[in-house]
Protein backbone atom coordinates (compact mmCIF):
# COMPACT_ATOMS: atom_id res chain seq x y z
CA UNK A 1 0.00 0.00 0.00
CA UNK A 2 1.06 3.73 -0.80
CA UNK A 3 2.21 6.25 1.63
CA UNK A 4 -0.88 8.23 3.21
CA UNK A 5 -1.94 11.13 1.47
CA UNK A 6 -0.14 15.11 1.07
CA UNK A 7 -2.10 17.64 1.26
CA UNK A 8 -1.91 19.90 -1.68
CA UNK A 9 -3.54 20.96 -4.93
CA UNK A 10 -3.58 17.55 -7.35
CA UNK A 11 -1.24 18.83 -10.23
CA UNK A 12 -2.56 18.85 -13.74
CA UNK A 13 0.12 17.43 -16.24
CA UNK A 14 -1.73 15.29 -19.03
CA UNK A 15 -1.03 14.53 -22.60
CA UNK A 16 -2.40 16.76 -25.43
CA UNK A 17 -6.21 17.28 -25.57
CA UNK A 18 -8.41 17.55 -28.50
CA UNK A 19 -10.49 21.60 -28.01
CA UNK A 20 -13.98 18.85 -27.25
CA UNK A 21 -11.79 16.97 -24.35
CA UNK A 22 -9.67 19.83 -22.77
CA UNK A 23 -12.90 21.81 -22.64
CA UNK A 24 -14.35 19.10 -20.69
CA UNK A 25 -11.54 17.70 -18.91
CA UNK A 26 -10.84 21.28 -17.20
CA UNK A 27 -13.96 22.58 -16.73
CA UNK A 28 -14.87 23.41 -13.17
CA UNK A 29 -17.32 21.07 -11.56
CA UNK A 30 -19.21 23.68 -10.46
CA UNK A 31 -20.19 24.18 -14.24
CA UNK A 32 -21.10 20.73 -14.72
CA UNK A 33 -24.08 19.42 -15.04
CA UNK A 34 -26.01 17.05 -12.36
CA UNK A 35 -25.44 13.63 -15.05
CA UNK A 36 -22.24 14.83 -17.44
CA UNK A 37 -21.51 11.68 -20.33
CA UNK A 38 -18.73 11.08 -22.72
CA UNK A 39 -19.93 8.86 -25.19
CA UNK A 40 -18.85 7.70 -28.47
CA UNK A 41 -15.82 5.62 -30.48
CA UNK A 42 -12.99 3.71 -28.75
CA UNK A 43 -9.61 5.41 -28.25
CA UNK A 44 -11.42 8.48 -28.23
CA UNK A 45 -10.08 10.20 -24.73
CA UNK A 46 -12.83 9.18 -23.08
CA UNK A 47 -11.15 7.78 -19.90
CA UNK A 48 -8.29 9.79 -20.36
CA UNK A 49 -9.81 13.23 -20.11
CA UNK A 50 -11.15 12.40 -16.95
CA UNK A 51 -8.38 12.12 -14.75
CA UNK A 52 -8.10 15.75 -14.37
CA UNK A 53 -11.48 15.86 -13.64
CA UNK A 54 -11.02 13.13 -10.73
CA UNK A 55 -7.83 15.39 -9.49
CA UNK A 56 -10.77 18.31 -9.93
CA UNK A 57 -13.37 16.41 -8.21
CA UNK A 58 -10.65 15.72 -4.77
CA UNK A 59 -10.97 19.51 -4.08
CA UNK A 60 -14.64 20.31 -5.39
CA UNK A 61 -17.04 21.05 -1.96
CA UNK A 62 -19.80 19.26 -2.02
CA UNK A 63 -21.59 16.59 0.72
CA UNK A 64 -21.60 12.81 0.72
CA UNK A 65 -19.90 9.79 -0.32
CA UNK A 66 -17.40 10.06 -4.11
CA UNK A 67 -17.55 6.78 -5.54
CA UNK A 68 -15.42 5.35 -8.20
CA UNK A 69 -17.96 2.64 -10.45
CA UNK A 70 -17.44 0.42 -12.74
CA UNK A 71 -18.23 -3.50 -13.89
CA UNK A 72 -15.99 -4.69 -10.60
CA UNK A 73 -13.42 -2.99 -8.85
CA UNK A 74 -10.57 -4.62 -10.94
CA UNK A 75 -11.67 -3.22 -14.13
CA UNK A 76 -12.12 0.49 -12.25
CA UNK A 77 -8.14 -0.27 -11.20
CA UNK A 78 -7.16 -1.09 -14.71
CA UNK A 79 -9.00 1.47 -16.42
CA UNK A 80 -8.57 4.51 -14.26
CA UNK A 81 -6.48 3.60 -11.02
CA UNK A 82 -3.81 2.22 -12.59
CA UNK A 83 -3.21 4.97 -14.66
CA UNK A 84 -3.55 7.74 -11.89
CA UNK A 85 -1.19 5.48 -9.57
CA UNK A 86 1.64 3.83 -12.08
CA UNK A 87 1.42 4.36 -15.75
CA UNK A 88 1.13 7.73 -15.83
CA UNK A 89 1.59 8.63 -12.70
CA UNK A 90 -0.83 11.09 -12.48
CA UNK A 91 -1.36 11.49 -8.85
CA UNK A 92 2.16 11.42 -7.36
CA UNK A 93 3.56 8.30 -5.64
CA UNK A 94 3.27 10.07 -2.09
CA UNK A 95 -0.14 11.31 -2.62
CA UNK A 96 -2.65 8.43 -2.58
CA UNK A 97 -3.39 4.83 -0.69
CA UNK A 98 -5.46 2.32 -1.65
CA UNK A 99 -7.22 -0.70 -0.51
CA UNK A 100 -8.24 -3.29 -3.05
CA UNK A 101 -9.52 -5.50 -0.77
CA UNK A 102 -12.12 -2.87 1.05
CA UNK A 103 -12.29 -0.31 -2.23
CA UNK A 104 -10.96 2.51 0.45
CA UNK A 105 -9.02 4.88 -1.47
CA UNK A 106 -7.38 8.36 -0.61
CA UNK A 107 -6.19 10.53 -3.19
CA UNK A 108 -4.84 13.75 -1.83
CA UNK A 109 -6.99 14.97 1.28
CA UNK A 110 -10.12 13.22 -0.44
CA UNK A 111 -11.75 9.89 0.41
CA UNK A 112 -13.16 7.66 -1.96
CA UNK A 113 -15.22 4.39 -2.21
CA UNK A 114 -14.32 1.96 -5.10
CA UNK A 115 -17.46 -0.01 -5.83
CA UNK A 116 -18.01 -2.60 -8.42
CA UNK A 117 -22.06 -3.35 -10.69
CA UNK A 118 -21.47 -6.56 -12.19
CA UNK A 119 -24.96 -7.54 -11.57
CA UNK A 120 -28.33 -6.74 -10.84
CA UNK A 121 -27.99 -7.28 -7.26
CA UNK A 122 -24.86 -4.81 -6.81
CA UNK A 123 -27.46 -1.93 -6.08
CA UNK A 124 -27.30 -3.25 -2.36
CA UNK A 125 -23.93 -1.77 -2.06
CA UNK A 126 -25.81 1.49 -2.41
CA UNK A 127 -28.65 1.51 0.19
CA UNK A 128 -28.80 3.82 2.66
CA UNK A 129 -25.88 5.75 1.47
CA UNK A 130 -25.57 9.54 0.08
CA UNK A 131 -23.47 10.48 -2.55
CA UNK A 132 -22.14 13.67 -3.98
CA UNK A 133 -19.60 12.48 -6.38
CA UNK A 134 -19.91 9.74 -8.88
CA UNK A 135 -17.37 8.81 -11.29
CA UNK A 136 -18.40 5.73 -13.86
CA UNK A 137 -16.82 3.99 -15.87
CA UNK A 138 -18.51 1.96 -19.20
CA UNK A 139 -21.78 3.16 -17.79
CA UNK A 140 -23.37 0.60 -20.07
CA UNK A 141 -22.21 -1.89 -18.84
CA UNK A 142 -24.38 -1.01 -15.66
CA UNK A 143 -27.07 -2.82 -14.59
CA UNK A 144 -30.03 -0.56 -14.60
CA UNK A 145 -30.79 -1.06 -11.09
CA UNK A 146 -27.55 -0.01 -9.79
CA UNK A 147 -27.48 3.10 -12.17
CA UNK A 148 -30.86 4.20 -10.98
CA UNK A 149 -30.34 3.66 -7.48
CA UNK A 150 -26.99 5.55 -7.58
CA UNK A 151 -29.06 8.80 -9.66
CA UNK A 152 -31.31 8.36 -6.29
CA UNK A 153 -28.94 8.40 -3.49
CA UNK A 154 -27.57 11.38 -5.30
CA UNK A 155 -29.19 14.27 -2.96
CA UNK A 156 -27.03 17.01 -1.96
CA UNK A 157 -26.91 20.02 -3.61
CA UNK A 158 -23.87 20.20 -6.22
CA UNK A 159 -23.92 16.48 -6.88
CA UNK A 160 -22.33 15.44 -9.79
CA UNK A 161 -22.15 12.25 -11.98
CA UNK A 162 -19.48 11.28 -14.47
CA UNK A 163 -19.71 8.76 -17.03
CA UNK A 164 -18.08 7.01 -19.74
CA UNK A 165 -19.20 4.50 -22.41
CA UNK A 166 -19.00 3.55 -25.93
CA UNK A 167 -22.31 3.67 -27.55
CA UNK A 168 -24.68 0.80 -27.47
CA UNK A 169 -28.36 0.30 -28.71
CA UNK A 170 -30.94 2.90 -28.92
CA UNK A 171 -33.20 1.19 -26.43
CA UNK A 172 -30.45 0.69 -23.83
CA UNK A 173 -31.53 2.59 -20.56
CA UNK A 174 -28.74 4.79 -20.88
CA UNK A 175 -29.85 5.95 -24.05
CA UNK A 176 -33.73 6.10 -23.63
CA UNK A 177 -34.02 7.08 -19.94
CA UNK A 178 -31.04 8.73 -19.42
CA UNK A 179 -30.12 11.07 -22.36
CA UNK A 180 -33.09 10.80 -24.26
CA UNK A 181 -35.80 11.72 -21.05
CA UNK A 182 -33.01 14.30 -19.93
CA UNK A 183 -32.13 15.88 -23.11
CA UNK A 184 -32.99 20.00 -23.31
CA UNK A 185 -34.61 21.78 -26.52
CA UNK A 186 -31.25 22.64 -28.67
CA UNK A 187 -29.78 19.78 -28.32
CA UNK A 188 -27.90 17.76 -31.59
CA UNK A 189 -31.09 16.23 -32.94
CA UNK A 190 -28.73 13.35 -33.91
CA UNK A 191 -27.90 13.06 -30.06
CA UNK A 192 -24.46 14.41 -30.32
CA UNK A 193 -24.26 16.59 -27.78
CA UNK A 194 -26.44 18.55 -25.45
CA UNK A 195 -25.96 20.68 -22.20
CA UNK A 196 -28.42 21.42 -19.27
CA UNK A 197 -28.54 21.94 -15.45
CA UNK A 198 -29.35 18.22 -15.33
CA UNK A 199 -27.55 16.50 -18.31
CA UNK A 200 -24.43 17.09 -20.67
CA UNK A 201 -23.63 15.13 -22.96
CA UNK A 202 -21.40 14.77 -25.81
CA UNK A 203 -20.20 12.22 -28.14
CA UNK A 204 -16.58 11.85 -29.61
CA UNK A 205 -14.82 10.05 -32.05
CA UNK A 206 -11.11 8.92 -32.75
CA UNK A 207 -10.72 12.63 -34.53
CA UNK A 208 -11.09 14.14 -30.62
CA UNK A 209 -8.00 12.34 -29.69
CA UNK A 210 -4.71 14.62 -31.34
CA UNK A 211 -2.19 11.73 -29.85
CA UNK A 212 -3.17 8.89 -32.53
CA UNK A 213 -1.44 8.86 -35.33
CA UNK A 214 -3.43 8.03 -38.52
CA UNK A 215 -1.92 4.81 -39.14
CA UNK A 216 -3.26 3.58 -36.02
CA UNK A 217 -6.80 4.58 -36.73
CA UNK A 218 -6.41 3.30 -40.22
CA UNK A 219 -5.53 0.10 -38.51
CA UNK A 220 -8.48 0.48 -36.08
CA UNK A 221 -11.51 1.10 -38.10
CA UNK A 222 -10.42 -1.61 -39.72
CA UNK A 223 -11.00 -4.45 -36.76
CA UNK A 224 -14.75 -3.37 -36.88
CA UNK A 225 -17.23 -3.69 -39.37
CA UNK A 226 -21.03 -3.26 -39.49
CA UNK A 227 -23.24 -2.34 -36.60
CA UNK A 228 -19.96 -2.89 -34.18
CA UNK A 229 -18.34 -0.41 -36.24
CA UNK A 230 -21.79 2.04 -36.64
CA UNK A 231 -20.67 1.89 -32.76
CA UNK A 232 -17.67 1.34 -32.16
CA UNK A 233 -15.55 4.04 -34.76
CA UNK A 234 -19.35 6.48 -35.68
CA UNK A 235 -20.16 6.67 -32.05
CA UNK A 236 -23.67 5.85 -33.30
CA UNK A 237 -26.16 3.94 -31.26
CA UNK A 238 -27.59 1.76 -33.37
CA UNK A 239 -29.74 -1.26 -32.77
CA UNK A 240 -28.70 -5.04 -33.61
CA UNK A 241 -30.97 -6.67 -35.59
CA UNK A 242 -31.77 -9.65 -38.19
CA UNK A 243 -29.23 -12.47 -38.78
CA UNK A 244 -26.10 -11.55 -36.93
CA UNK A 245 -23.62 -12.26 -39.67
CA UNK A 246 -25.65 -11.34 -42.63
CA UNK A 247 -23.60 -8.84 -44.07
CA UNK A 248 -20.18 -11.06 -43.40
CA UNK A 249 -20.85 -14.44 -44.70
CA UNK A 250 -20.62 -14.59 -48.81
CA UNK A 251 -19.64 -17.96 -51.51
CA UNK A 252 -16.07 -17.29 -49.93
CA UNK A 253 -16.29 -18.45 -46.67
CA UNK A 254 -17.23 -21.83 -47.84
CA UNK A 255 -14.32 -23.27 -49.32
CA UNK A 256 -13.63 -27.21 -51.16
CA UNK A 257 -10.67 -29.39 -50.12
CA UNK A 258 -9.29 -28.14 -53.55
CA UNK A 259 -9.08 -24.40 -52.54
CA UNK A 260 -7.35 -25.79 -49.02
CA UNK A 261 -4.04 -24.30 -48.72
CA UNK A 262 -1.31 -27.08 -49.58
CA UNK A 263 -0.08 -28.97 -46.73
CA UNK A 264 -2.22 -27.30 -44.22
CA UNK A 265 -3.28 -30.66 -42.31
CA UNK A 266 0.00 -31.72 -42.16
CA UNK A 267 1.51 -31.14 -39.02
CA UNK A 268 3.43 -28.00 -37.86
CA UNK A 269 2.09 -26.14 -41.28
CA UNK A 270 -0.80 -24.77 -38.84
CA UNK A 271 -1.75 -24.30 -35.16
CA UNK A 272 -4.44 -26.84 -34.39
CA UNK A 273 -7.14 -27.00 -32.00
CA UNK A 274 -10.96 -28.37 -30.86
CA UNK A 275 -13.16 -25.78 -30.20
CA UNK A 276 -16.09 -27.03 -28.29
CA UNK A 277 -19.65 -25.74 -27.19
CA UNK A 278 -20.88 -28.23 -24.32
CA UNK A 279 -24.64 -29.32 -23.76
CA UNK A 280 -26.16 -32.71 -22.64
CA UNK A 281 -29.27 -31.73 -22.61
CA UNK A 282 -28.45 -29.32 -25.54
CA UNK A 283 -26.34 -30.41 -28.41
CA UNK A 284 -22.43 -30.32 -28.25
CA UNK A 285 -20.89 -29.09 -30.95
CA UNK A 286 -17.10 -29.08 -32.30
CA UNK A 287 -14.70 -27.63 -34.84
CA UNK A 288 -11.60 -29.09 -36.02
CA UNK A 289 -9.34 -25.97 -36.69
CA UNK A 290 -6.31 -25.13 -38.78
CA UNK A 291 -5.04 -21.58 -38.13
CA UNK A 292 -2.31 -20.40 -40.67
CA UNK A 293 -1.61 -17.68 -38.77
CA UNK A 294 -3.82 -15.60 -41.24
CA UNK A 295 -6.74 -17.51 -42.04
CA UNK A 296 -8.91 -19.90 -39.83
CA UNK A 297 -9.73 -22.87 -41.55
CA UNK A 298 -12.83 -25.23 -40.02
CA UNK A 299 -11.86 -28.16 -41.14
CA UNK A 300 -14.65 -30.11 -39.84
CA UNK A 301 -17.63 -30.93 -37.38
CA UNK A 302 -18.94 -33.10 -35.05
CA UNK A 303 -22.42 -32.34 -34.01
CA UNK A 304 -24.76 -34.11 -31.72
CA UNK A 305 -28.20 -33.00 -30.88
CA UNK A 306 -29.50 -35.13 -27.92
CA UNK A 307 -33.13 -33.62 -28.79
CA UNK A 308 -32.99 -34.86 -32.38
CA UNK A 309 -31.36 -38.03 -31.52
CA UNK A 310 -33.57 -38.29 -28.82
CA UNK A 311 -30.83 -39.61 -26.78
CA UNK A 312 -28.54 -37.96 -23.71
CA UNK A 313 -24.52 -38.93 -24.07
CA UNK A 314 -22.21 -38.92 -20.77
CA UNK A 315 -19.20 -37.05 -20.47
CA UNK A 316 -17.47 -40.37 -20.67
CA UNK A 317 -19.40 -40.71 -24.67
CA UNK A 318 -18.68 -37.79 -25.54
CA UNK A 319 -15.07 -37.81 -24.80
CA UNK A 320 -15.25 -41.13 -26.41
CA UNK A 321 -16.94 -39.84 -29.54
CA UNK A 322 -13.91 -36.66 -29.47
CA UNK A 323 -10.81 -39.45 -29.59
CA UNK A 324 -12.57 -41.42 -32.67
CA UNK A 325 -13.96 -38.36 -34.16
CA UNK A 326 -9.93 -37.40 -34.08
CA UNK A 327 -8.84 -41.13 -35.45
CA UNK A 328 -7.72 -42.12 -31.97
CA UNK A 329 -8.51 -45.34 -30.10
CA UNK A 330 -10.56 -44.96 -27.02
CA UNK A 331 -9.49 -48.05 -25.39
CA UNK A 332 -5.78 -47.13 -26.21
CA UNK A 333 -5.21 -43.62 -26.42
CA UNK A 334 -2.26 -41.80 -27.53
CA UNK A 335 -2.71 -37.85 -25.55
CA UNK A 336 0.46 -37.03 -27.72
CA UNK A 337 -1.56 -37.10 -31.14
CA UNK A 338 -4.33 -34.54 -29.80
CA UNK A 339 -4.60 -31.07 -30.68
CA UNK A 340 -5.50 -28.91 -27.66
CA UNK A 341 -9.14 -28.04 -26.60
CA UNK A 342 -11.09 -24.17 -26.51
CA UNK A 343 -14.14 -25.10 -24.12
CA UNK A 344 -16.70 -23.71 -23.11
CA UNK A 345 -15.63 -22.20 -19.79
CA UNK A 346 -19.33 -23.61 -17.72
CA UNK A 347 -18.61 -27.23 -18.62
CA UNK A 348 -16.37 -28.17 -15.43
CA UNK A 349 -17.84 -31.39 -15.95
CA UNK A 350 -16.38 -32.39 -19.43
CA UNK A 351 -13.57 -30.32 -18.50
CA UNK A 352 -12.30 -32.82 -15.82
CA UNK A 353 -13.50 -35.74 -18.06
CA UNK A 354 -11.03 -34.08 -21.12
CA UNK A 355 -8.23 -34.30 -18.40
CA UNK A 356 -8.43 -37.02 -17.44
CA UNK A 357 -8.10 -38.59 -20.93
CA UNK A 358 -4.76 -36.45 -21.35
CA UNK A 359 -6.76 -33.66 -23.60
CA UNK A 360 -4.83 -29.98 -23.05
CA UNK A 361 -7.68 -28.07 -22.40
CA UNK A 362 -7.90 -23.73 -22.55
CA UNK A 363 -11.27 -22.33 -20.76
CA UNK A 364 -12.38 -20.07 -23.76
CA UNK A 365 -13.02 -16.20 -23.32
CA UNK A 366 -16.95 -16.04 -23.48
CA UNK A 367 -17.62 -12.43 -23.64
CA UNK A 368 -20.64 -12.68 -26.80
CA UNK A 369 -20.65 -9.33 -28.15
CA UNK A 370 -16.78 -9.27 -28.27
CA UNK A 371 -16.82 -12.74 -29.78
CA UNK A 372 -19.09 -11.65 -32.43
CA UNK A 373 -17.12 -8.54 -33.25
CA UNK A 374 -14.18 -10.35 -34.10
CA UNK A 375 -16.30 -13.51 -35.92
CA UNK A 376 -18.31 -10.60 -37.94
CA UNK A 377 -14.45 -8.98 -38.52
CA UNK A 378 -12.68 -12.46 -39.18
CA UNK A 379 -15.64 -13.24 -41.67
CA UNK A 380 -15.41 -9.90 -43.41
CA UNK A 381 -11.93 -10.00 -44.13
CA UNK A 382 -12.36 -13.69 -45.69
CA UNK A 383 -9.61 -15.16 -42.63
CA UNK A 384 -12.40 -17.34 -41.27
CA UNK A 385 -14.01 -20.22 -43.55
CA UNK A 386 -15.56 -23.25 -43.42
CA UNK A 387 -14.87 -26.63 -45.50
CA UNK A 388 -18.63 -26.57 -46.77
CA UNK A 389 -18.79 -30.78 -46.98
CA UNK A 390 -17.07 -31.43 -43.82
CA UNK A 391 -19.50 -28.75 -41.89
CA UNK A 392 -22.69 -28.95 -43.12
CA UNK A 393 -24.41 -27.84 -39.95
CA UNK A 394 -22.08 -24.80 -39.65
CA UNK A 395 -23.29 -24.11 -43.04
CA UNK A 396 -26.86 -23.94 -41.81
CA UNK A 397 -26.50 -22.54 -38.24
CA UNK A 398 -23.79 -19.50 -39.06
CA UNK A 399 -26.29 -18.35 -41.84
CA UNK A 400 -29.66 -18.68 -39.08
CA UNK A 401 -27.72 -17.30 -36.17
CA UNK A 402 -29.74 -14.13 -35.07
CA UNK A 403 -30.35 -11.68 -32.57
CA UNK A 404 -33.19 -12.59 -29.51
CA UNK A 405 -35.40 -9.46 -30.47
CA UNK A 406 -37.20 -9.41 -26.98
CA UNK A 407 -33.96 -9.05 -25.66
CA UNK A 408 -32.60 -6.05 -28.24
CA UNK A 409 -36.26 -4.56 -27.22
CA UNK A 410 -35.02 -4.26 -23.81
CA UNK A 411 -31.88 -3.17 -25.20
CA UNK A 412 -29.33 -5.96 -24.90
CA UNK A 413 -27.49 -7.37 -27.64
CA UNK A 414 -28.20 -11.10 -27.38
CA UNK A 415 -28.35 -14.10 -29.63
CA UNK A 416 -31.54 -16.35 -29.87
CA UNK A 417 -30.79 -19.54 -28.11
CA UNK A 418 -31.72 -21.91 -31.20
CA UNK A 419 -28.97 -23.68 -33.18
CA UNK A 420 -26.48 -21.02 -31.33
CA UNK A 421 -24.16 -24.31 -30.44
CA UNK A 422 -21.70 -24.42 -33.27
CA UNK A 423 -21.67 -20.19 -33.84
CA UNK A 424 -20.94 -20.66 -29.84
CA UNK A 425 -17.63 -22.85 -30.29
CA UNK A 426 -16.35 -20.61 -33.81
CA UNK A 427 -16.78 -17.64 -31.44
CA UNK A 428 -14.50 -19.41 -28.72
CA UNK A 429 -12.39 -19.72 -30.77
CA UNK A 430 -11.88 -16.79 -32.46
CA UNK A 431 -12.47 -14.45 -29.06
CA UNK A 432 -9.75 -17.14 -27.27
CA UNK A 433 -6.94 -16.59 -30.00
CA UNK A 434 -7.48 -13.89 -32.47
CA UNK A 435 -5.61 -10.47 -31.14
CA UNK A 436 -6.60 -7.53 -32.20
CA UNK A 437 -3.62 -6.85 -34.45
CA UNK A 438 -5.46 -10.22 -36.65
CA UNK A 439 -8.53 -8.28 -37.78
CA UNK A 440 -6.69 -5.55 -39.47
CA UNK A 441 -5.57 -6.83 -42.42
Amino acid sequence: MATPAKSEAPPIKMRRFGPRAAEFAYRAPAQDARINLVVGAVRSAKTWASFPKILQLCQYDVGGLRLLTGVTKQTVYDNILRDLFELADLAGSGNYSYNRQTGDLRLFDAEWVVIGAKDEGSEKFLRGKTVGIAVCDEVTLMPRSFFMMLLSRMSPDGARLYGTTNTDSPEHFVKREVIDNLAVEGSDKGYRYGLGRDLWFETWTMDDNPSLGEDYKRFIRRSYVGMFYARYILGQWVMAEGAIYRDCITDSTWYGNEDRPKGLLNAGHAERWITVDYGTANALAAIDVYDDGTTVWCEREYYWDSRVRGRQKTDREYADDLITWLGGNPQNPDPSRWPGVILDPSAASFKAELLGRGFFVQNAKNNVADGIRRVSTMLSRNRLRFNRANCPECFKYMQSYIWDDRRVAAGEDKPKKVGDHLPDAARYYTETRIGDWRLSF
